[in-house]
This record gives structure tokens, sequence and C-alpha cells, in this order.
């Protein structure tokens, strides 16, 4: 079966625009530290992930195309895997068995001068901030382009909240840049990643 591929650059902007108006309308939404993006890509987002929707506050807070990475396995629905794709620009990626064509994938996006999200915990199970995977870094220093820590605050469960009208704050915060270079450590800076993205979440998260 042929993967899907992030549509075109103005489908991914318009629900850019769509997704502001859903969580303006749904909860109490803001954005923090806009002025550390780069004015253009390319360059890595890497937030943290407590829920599946966590790309429309992101998208929302943008308004830019952006290509998101996405495990195989945390696409379980067939619906999702077939909208995902389309809509937000969702790249699937076997974790397991990362293939020659994903990375070359990859690379075209950011050859365009895409911006990348990959949440670099890899998925929404567990409480807490989890352990970085190397995905961010690595891609981030072979192509010497920055990274953004980004904190998502505020969407773990939002979907059951929302279904009872409650109206939940939530904040998408981006962080200073962390640039790289040509054979910089990936350890290192996974690790730096991660200690980026602890200080834009609460104490408590």
């Amino acid at each position: 079966m042929k993967k899907p591929k992030p549509r075109s650059r103005l489908v991914r902007y318009l629900l850019g625009l769509f997704s502001l108006f859903l969580c303006r309308a749904l909860t109490r939404f803001s954005v923090e530290g806009k002025q550390n993006l780069p004015k253009k890509g390319p360059y890595i987002l890497a937030p943290n992930h407590t829920d599946d929707v966590d790309p429309a506050p992101i998208t929302a807070a943008i308004i830019k195309p952006i290509t998101y990475l996405m495990a195989e396995d945390q696409a379980k629905l067939p619906w999702y895997k077939a909208w995902g794709p389309w809509s937000y620009g969702v790249m699937l990626v076997n974790r397991s068995n990362l293939q020659i064509s994903t990375i070359k994938n990859i690379q075209r996006q950011i050859l365009k001068k895409e911006i990348i999200c990959i949440f670099p915990e890899g998925t929404v199970k567990g409480e807490g901030l989890k352990r970085g995977k190397k995905g961010v870094a690595y891609f981030a220093i072979k192509n010497e382009i920055p990274i953004i820590p980004t904190g998502v605050i505020g969407t773990r469960g939002i979907l059951k909240k929302i279904k009872t009208r409650q109206r939940e704050n939530v904040k998408v915060v981006f962080g200073s840049p962390i640039l790289t270079k040509s054979g910089d450590d990936i350890e290192k800076i996974t690790e730096k990643v991660m200690q980026e993205i602890k200080k834009l979440l609460p104490p408590d998260y």
C-alpha cells in the first residue's frame, strides 16, 4: 500500500486557519513565544506530546504549512490514516523499520524549506515528559537547521472535556531556537531539546 504524502501547502495553510477557529471556539487558546520562530523554514518543531489532537493547536499557533511525522502504530484508526495525511500533512513512519524512502521523503520536505514537526517522545502514553528519541536531533544536525522546543499545555483528554462543554485553557509556547551544525553530538542535542521543552511546561506537568 502506497503511503500518503503531505498535501499541498495551500490545503495545510487553510487548515491552519480552520484550526485557529476551532481552538478559539472550543478552548481558551493562547500562544507565547512566536518571536522565537524563524521567519521561514526549514526548521524543526519539537513539542511534548500528551494527546492525539496536539497538531491542531500547534497548527493554529503558526498558521503555516507544517509537515508532521507520526508513528504508524499511533495512527490506529483507518479513517485517520486517510484523513490525517490529507489535512495535517502527516507522514507516517515505521519506527521499528525506518525505510530509506521515508528518510528521503523527510529530506525532500526540508529541501522545500518546510516546517517539520517531530514529537521527540514518540507517544502520548504515560504521565509526565518522557525520554526523547533521536529523530529530531538527527534531522536537525544532518541539515544544520534550528530546533524550536515547543510546549503544548492543556490538551490531555481535551475531547472528552469539549463534549461536556468545558472550555479548557490550551496554550502553545515556543522556546528559543537550538542551533545545530554538522558534527554535533546527537545524544547531547536530544538531551538539550528535552531540557528546554521541560522549561516551557508547568511544574506539575
